[in-house]
């Protein structure tokens, strides 16, 4: 059995602040599926044990316990760092491409006044 390669410690206040996010009703789904993870992992649990039991992939469960375990807090910060910092590391990083044409909030700048083809 491989065992994992990085290993999750949580702090208390971590702890608590995962268990709030996943009990809350309107905690979107991925992100629930990333704190059972982070708290699985924190028990001690494989990869593929994790895995089975949130139903997901062995890659998938790598790729967050890797990403949470070598999270650094940004340079130049001096002063105490908040002990709930890493869990900004739950939301998906920046992805490159267009940005989307539709908004729910209204129309997209730079396309008003065009009336759609039919």
């Amino acid at each position: 059995m491989l065992l994992p390669h990085y290993e999750i410690q949580l702090s208390t206040a971590e702890r608590q602040a995962l268990q709030v996010l996943q009990r809350a009703g309107k905690t979107p789904q991925q992100t629930v599926r990333r704190v059972s993870i982070l708290l699985l992992a924190h028990e001690g649990l494989s990869n593929q044990a994790i895995a089975d039991q949130v139903g997901t992939s062995r890659n998938l469960v790598q790729k967050w316990r890797k990403r949470f375990a070598l999270y650094e807090p940004p340079l130049g910060i001096e002063e105490e760092v908040d002990p709930v910092a890493r869990l900004g590391t739950l939301q998906d990083l920046p992805r490159s491409g267009r940005p989307p044409a539709f908004s729910p909030a209204g129309a997209a700048q730079g396309r008003r006044g065009r009336v759609p083809r039919r």
